[in-house]
């Protein structure tokens, strides 16, 4: 981001602007990473980190976004632009995207601690970024649809984001084991919920019937068009 800028940025509806924005706030909060001064995420899905690239390079040049990727050992993978690692522990191609950018570290993490206050227009765009990060659903598309958070106070502010809307049943469960929380959308209303947070989502668009492209459902201002109902 522009540094001259940025420093006046310190609302949330500064940095959720439209759906598309929205969307990157709720991936953020679920596969966000955050060191020092550097904001980004992490995550085993490239589409998803292309995604969230390209959202850093409305703000940044392209030399001050970084990518690292990690690997199991001895499995490298071809192509990889950019610094690449072994893990240990890795069971899979990691990639980690950061930028250096104390200001839009400080507005995201502000964001973060407002965001019951988040625009009723844009919860189902946040809650495709959640869902994309943090959520799953049986192969049935009805059954056990949830995300998982890693504190009681996030899962139940999303909980209360979505009785806004008054279109979903939802409960919460702690799984002492884990150390997580999850916030279950009951079986009744998950078809509703996946179709309305389509437009928004890539994880979804891969196992919904396709019906547009989402950058035929998603405009390039990030509004929205033609929302599945």
């Amino acid at each position: 981001m522009r540094d001259n800028t940025v420093g006046s940025l310190n609302e949330l509806d500064t940095l959720i602007t439209n759906c598309e924005s929205a969307y990157i706030f709720g991936l953020w909060c679920a596969d966000g990473y955050f060191w020092s001064s550097s904001i980004g995420i992490t995550n085993v899905d490239r589409p998803l980190v292309n995604r969230f690239a390209r959202y850093l390079e409305t703000m940044f040049p392209e030399e001050r976004i970084k990518l690292r990727t990690y690997y199991p050992p001895g499995q490298k993978p071809n192509g990889i632009v950019g610094p690449a690692y072994p893990m240990r522990l890795a069971k899979q191609v990691a990639y980690q995207l950061y930028v250096n950018s104390r200001p839009l570290l400080r507005l995201f993490q502000k964001a973060e601690r407002n965001v019951a206050l988040l625009s009723t227009e844009y919860i189902l765009a946040y809650f495709a970024g959640r869902f994309d990060g943090d959520g799953s659903v049986d192969k049935n598309l009805r059954n056990d649809l949830r995300i998982v958070y890693s504190n009681k106070e996030e899962a139940i502010t999303d909980q209360n984001l979505l009785t806004k809307l008054n279109c979903y049943k939802t409960r919460v469960y702690h799984y002492k084991g884990a150390r997580t929380y999850v916030l279950y959308v009951c079986r009744n209303d998950a078809g509703q919920f996946l179709h309305s947070i389509a437009p928004y989502s890539m994880k979804v668009q891969t196992f919904l019937p396709r019906r547009d492209s989402v950058r035929s459902l998603i405009g390039l201002d990030g509004n929205t068009h033609n929302i599945i109902p």
